[in-house]
């Protein structure tokens, strides 16, 4: 036997010896990390999908916060707060004069609605006496699936405007930004 066979061999048991040592996972090893995987997604998981969904209203909420910086303007200008959207809606000028226009030919608005998967925002009139305050709603249109809340009906969001003290105890709404995501 030559030195090289020798050598190869040599090699060859060496190797033998070293794999047959070497042994895969038991079966214990591969359920602690099955079950450490699986509370970690249980854990994971809903938090991704209440970011989400918290993202998807964030959406609205920016959208309804310009509409009421418009809806002060133009209540700033006008004396009353803005009975549709069309009276603060971007455009000017039109062919109804002051409806889109403030009293120096200036927008309400800048931009105009910018939720696509919204509707277009809808005003409640808080206080028909004096302008006190209003209400602005929006929900999400009826082709966006995936703008639901936990229990399945359209992200419906709101944006309160006026005077807190005032509004608030005399009827049921509120002054602020609120959305139905979690219902």
């Amino acid at each position: 036997m030559s030195a090289k066979s020798r050598q190869s061999l040599l090699r060859a048991k060496l190797a033998q010896q070293i794999l047959s040592k070497a042994k895969g996972f038991t079966l214990i090893e591969l359920l602690v990390v099955i079950v450490i995987v699986g509370i970690l997604s249980a854990v994971a998981i809903p938090q991704f999908l209440n970011q989400v969904r918290r993202s998807r209203t964030a959406e609205a909420q920016a959208a309804l916060t310009a509409v009421g910086r418009g809806s002060e303007v133009y209540r700033l200008d006008v004396g009353v707060y803005p009975e549709k959207y069309a009276r603060i809606e971007f455009g000017c000028p039109t062919t109804n004069g002051a409806d889109s226009c403030g009293a120096k030919g200036d927008k309400f608005m800048n931009d105009p609605w910018s939720a696509p998967n919204y509707e277009t925002p809808v005003a409640t009139a808080i206080s028909s006496v004096s302008p006190q305050g209003m209400r602005w709603d929006t929900t999400a249109v009826t082709g966006a699936s995936r703008y639901i809340t936990a229990s399945g009906s359209r992200i419906q969001c709101t944006i309160g405007l006026g005077s807190q003290e005032k509004v608030v105890t005399s009827l049921a709404t509120f002054v602020g930004k609120s959305c139905n995501v979690f219902d």
